[in-house]
């Protein structure tokens, strides 16, 4: 089946459970060294990381999809959770800015199909 994201309340629950099995010090999904010794799971991965990983997978081939500058938007509004005048004064754009690029990105991710033509493509170097 695939995974959809139906509405912006599904695009910002993929972004900010995103990185909830990672390690932040390591950014690693695997749980080592006392992390580890004190989980149920003897293998190191933690029992919910694969159950969401079809979702994430999919929020990434998605955010693909949309500019660097509402990548890096998404990014530091939702895993971050930078405030919007951090946000503004990081990307180089007012707050006003910030918030319709915000808006525009997670519409984009809902729908990808439909908003292609309004965002700026992603193009690898």
């Amino acid at each position: 089946m695939p995974v959809t994201f139906r509405s912006p309340k599904d695009v910002v629950w993929g972004l900010l459970t995103y990185t909830d099995w990672w390690q932040p010090v390591t950014s690693s999904t695997l749980q080592v060294g006392a992390a580890r010794r004190a989980s149920e799971s003897q293998d190191g991965i933690h029992p919910g990381l694969l159950d969401t990983l079809d979702e994430r997978t999919e929020l990434c081939r998605r955010m693909r999809q949309i500019s660097e500058v509402d990548r890096q938007i998404l990014f530091l509004w939702y895993v971050k959770q930078l405030s919007a005048r951090d946000i503004a004064r990081a990307v180089g754009i007012s707050r006003r800015q910030c918030f319709r690029h915000r808006a525009s990105a997670i519409k984009a991710l809902i729908d990808p199909d439909e908003s292609v033509s309004a965002i700026q493509p992603w193009h690898t170097a």
